[in-house]
């Protein structure tokens, strides 16, 4: 074989490796700590009249996040927010609670709703916060946060 066909080779090896979230309908990922990537191997949406739980499983943690409405826009989430985030591995990491230390460290984030498709029943959107466990000693990032046609299940729950 010559150059050519071993360049082609490769590229077409590494072209395919690509993990595009089009490649997953539905889809829910992130990034933990910036580094380690997260993705749910099983998730779901939940409404009832108090509001929407967005969760999603895997086997090195859990993400759990409650907005007051799926209305599309964006919803902060801290300790003082109504919208709040929780991450869960060994430890509980929560933006309902804030650091501690000689500066305030607090917890903060955004869940932006960017579509709701009312035909599918369908909600797609972006996410991330920082959290903290439960005495502000340690903290968790979740960053480049999608949720992508995530199907919507309604509670008949009040």
């Amino acid at each position: 074989m010559n150059k050519i066909q071993y360049l082609l080779l490769i590229f077409l090896f590494f072209s395919n490796c690509e993990n595009n979230i089009e490649d997953r309908i539905p889809a829910f990922q992130a990034y933990v700590n910036g580094n380690q990537f997260w993705e749910a191997s099983s998730f779901s949406i939940t409404t009832d009249i108090s509001g929407a739980v967005i969760s999603g499983n895997t086997f090195s943690g859990t993400i759990i996040m409650y907005i007051p409405s799926l209305e599309v826009g964006a919803n902060n989430l801290g300790s003082t927010e109504i919208a709040n985030a929780i991450y869960q591995d060994t430890t509980y990491y929560s933006t309902s609670f804030n650091g501690i230390g000689s500066i305030a460290y607090l917890s903060d984030g955004e869940v932006t709703i960017e579509e709701f498709n009312s035909e599918e029943n369908t909600i797609s959107g972006t996410f991330n916060f920082d959290a903290y466990n439960e005495t502000g000693e340690y903290n968790i990032n979740i960053s480049q946060g999608v949720f992508y046609r995530l199907p919507i299940s309604v509670s008949s729950e009040n």
